[in-house]
C-alpha cells in the first residue's frame, strides 16, 4: 500500500439515511484502497469510526456484498473481496464490451459547450503531481462525466461499478497509466470521432487488463479471502 493511500481515512458524508451515509463511505474507502483487498472488516471498530450503531453498518455491507467488493460469511465476519485473476478477466470482458459502445454514444452526442470541459478534464487526470489516489478520482470524474453524455444511465452505472471493483488495485499498485492514449482521446473527442474513440478506449483497455494481470501474477496478490 502507498504512503498516499495509508494515510487515507475513511470519510462520512452527509446521509440520506444512516444505511446510505455509511453504504457510501464504506464504498469509498474500499474502492480507493483505503480498505485494502482481503482486509477483514471489524464491524465494531468500523461503527464507532463513523458513529453508527450495528444495525445500518450490517444494512451497508449486505448492499456492498451484492455490488461484489464485499464478502459476508455467516459468523466469520466480513471481508473486502479480493479478485482472482479470472475475475479481473470477466470484469474487463464486461468492460470491453460496454465502454466502447458507451464511449462511442458519448463522443458523437457531445455538445459544442461540453468539449473542451471533457477535454480540461481528461488532462488534469495525466498531470504528473498527482498522488495515485489523486489520479484515480480525476479519471473517475472524467469518465463519469463523459459517459453521462450516452443517455444510457443503466449501461454508466455498471461501468463505474465495474472500474472501481478494479482500479483500486491499479492504486494499489501505484502503476503509470497511459498518456498517449489519453491524448490521442483527446483527438478523436475535439474531432467528435466516436467510431475512433471507442477503438481508442478498447486498446487502452486491453493494454490496463494485460498490465494488471501481469502486476497481479508476479505479486501472487490474489491469494487468500474473497474467492
Amino acid at each position: 500500500m502507498t504512503d498516499a493511500v495509508a494515510r487515507q481515512r475513511i470519510q462520512m458524508v452527509a446521509p440520506r439515511s444512516a444505511e446510505a451515509a455509511v453504504t457510501e463511505a464504506l464504498r469509498t474507502a474500499i474502492r480507493q484502497g483505503v480498505l485494502a483487498p482481503g482486509e477483514r472488516l471489524a464491524q465494531a471498530d468500523l461503527a464507532g469510526q463513523l458513529g453508527v450503531s450495528r444495525i445500518p453498518l450490517r444494512d451497508a455491507l449486505r448492499r456492498l456484498e451484492m455490488e461484489g467488493i464485499v464478502r459476508i460469511d455467516g459468523r466469520r465476519g466480513a471481508w473486502v473481496t479480493r479478485l482472482r485473476a479470472e475475475d479481473i478477466s470477466e470484469i474487463y470482458e464486461m468492460r470491453l464490451i460496454l465502454e466502447t459502445r458507451c464511449m462511442q454514444y458519448a463522443v458523437d452526442a457531445l455538445a459544442d459547450e461540453e468539449v473542451e470541459e471533457i477535454v480540461a478534464m481528461s488532462e488534469r487526470m495525466d498531470r504528473d503531481d498527482l498522488s495515485p489516489l489523486e489520479g484515480y478520482n480525476a479519471r473517475r470524474t472524467f469518465y463519469a462525466h463523459l459517459y453521462r453524455s450516452a443517455a444510457r444511465p443503466r449501461i454508466r452505472r455498471t461501468i463505474l461499478q465495474l472500474r472501481d471493483n478494479v482500479d483500486r488495485y491499479h492504486i494499489l499498485s501505484d502503476r503509470a497509466h497511459s498518456h498517449e492514449a489519453h491524448s490521442e482521446l483527446r483527438h478523436r473527442i475535439r474531432e467528435r470521432d466516436g467510431t475512433g474513440a471507442a477503438a481508442i478506449i478498447r486498446s487502452h483497455l486491453e493494454d490496463s487488463r494485460d498490465d494488471l494481470l501481469a502486476t497481479m501474477d508476479s505479486s501472487h496478490s490474489t491469494d487468500g479471502e474473497g474467492d
